[in-house]
């Protein structure tokens, strides 16, 4: 199994409306197919395709300093991958 090539990772604190403000602006580039993550004198641009798999994960883990809580947003999708086709009914 080929081991994963983390090209950009951030893991900062933002208040709500700053949190918000960047997620709008995600959700403006995914739609218009294209994000771009800028993190240094780095930037790795990023085409999406027309579907993918979207998953959002919410979770609770106890910690010795107290429940820690998450809310993930993930976009999956395999380049060159095969398309899954759906069931139809006949």
């Amino acid at each position: 199994m080929a081991k994963k090539n983390v090209l950009v990772k951030s893991d900062l604190r933002k208040n709500r409306r700053d949190a918000a403000a960047f997620l709008r602006d995600l959700a403006d580039k995914i739609e218009s197919g294209q994000v771009t993550l800028l993190q240094g004198d780095q930037d790795v641009v990023v085409d999406l395709p027309e579907t993918f798999g979207f998953e959002v994960e919410y979770y609770e883990q106890p910690k010795k300093r107290g429940l820690k809580k998450q809310l993930e947003i993930e976009l999956k999708w395999t380049e060159g991958g095969r398309k899954r086709q759906g069931v139809t009914l006949g």
